[in-house]
């Protein structure tokens, strides 16, 4: 089984479903499987969340048979400046007929995560498991690795100072994943999204990291809201990881972002900072 994570970053949410169309030919052209199966690969389900206010909602769709449901209509239903979303696709050649658990995503108060990558050794993540401060033991749900490593990032930023604040600081939340990324008893390499609603970060070690923005000719015309803040063009980001390194050009204007560990302000979503 396969996972692709995507980050849908909004400076102003409320006005979302313009970019529905570009949205979707983007998933078409680079998300295997989305519009039909693509060879040997499904569409098998996914796992969308966003934080809203002080609320953190989470829509999961392990398996999906057919395709009545589309999963923009998941992506699209909360007007929120940052949603993420975990897809996952199968092999039958690969993973059989059975596909193991899909990828999902992980919530603590307002903090959203996702991880992909390899297996952690089961006695390094008992032990991990242990160290754990006790309030974030306690909101273990699925025991899987991708929590666990989602989960030792929030230790870490407890660590720091950055969950006694109702939002951390950005350069605080990087350090945070740095430190997370050097723990040799999480195995690493990983490729981990979190959010808190304010600001999106990302551990990016692995597979490879595109970067989409509609083209002018999608945007809506540049306007001013009551409070008089400019609605510019390049309000939004989508971000789309996929975990095999591709040598061909993404379709539909992305460009690769490199390795390493960044973040961005939601309410200036093209504004990357390492």
């Amino acid at each position: 089984m396969a996972a692709v994570l995507l980050a849908l970053l909004d400076a102003h949410p409320d006005g979302a479903a313009w970019a529905r169309p570009w949205l979707a030919e983007t998933l078409r052209t680079n998300l295997p499987g989305y519009a039909e199966p693509t060879g040997d690969l499904t569409l098998r389900g996914w796992s969308v969340g966003a934080a809203w206010g002080n609320e953190t909602l989470v829509q999961s769709r392990p398996i999906v048979r057919g395709r009545a449901v589309d999963p923009l209509d998941d992506m699209l239903r909360t007007p929120a400046s940052c949603v993420l979303a975990a897809f996952s696709l199968h092999s039958a050649s690969r993973d059989g007929l059975v596909a193991p658990p899909t990828a999902k995503l992980s919530r603590v108060r307002r903090w959203l995560g996702v991880r992909v990558g390899g297996r952690l050794d089961p006695a390094a993540a008992a032990a991990r498991r242990q160290a754990l401060p006790g309030f974030l033991e306690r909101q273990q749900v699925d025991r899987s690795d991708g929590e666990l490593v989602f989960l030792s990032f929030l230790a870490e930023l407890h660590a720091l100072g950055g969950l006694r604040k109702t939002y951390a600081e950005p350069e605080v939340i990087r350090q945070a994943l740095a430190h997370t990324a050097a723990d040799p008893e999480l195995s690493p390499p990983h490729t981990m999204m979190v959010s808190d609603g304010r600001t999106f970060a990302m551990l990016h070690q692995t597979g490879t990291l595109l970067s989409f923005e509609p083209p002018p000719t999608l945007t809506p015309a540049a306007g001013f809201r009551i409070s008089g803040q400019s609605l510019d063009a390049r309000r939004t980001h989508l971000l789309m990881h996929t975990p095999q390194p591709s040598d061909e050009a993404p379709h539909n204007g992305g460009e690769r972002v490199a390795d390493g560990v960044f973040s961005v302000d939601v309410r200036r979503p093209r504004d990357i900072e390492r």
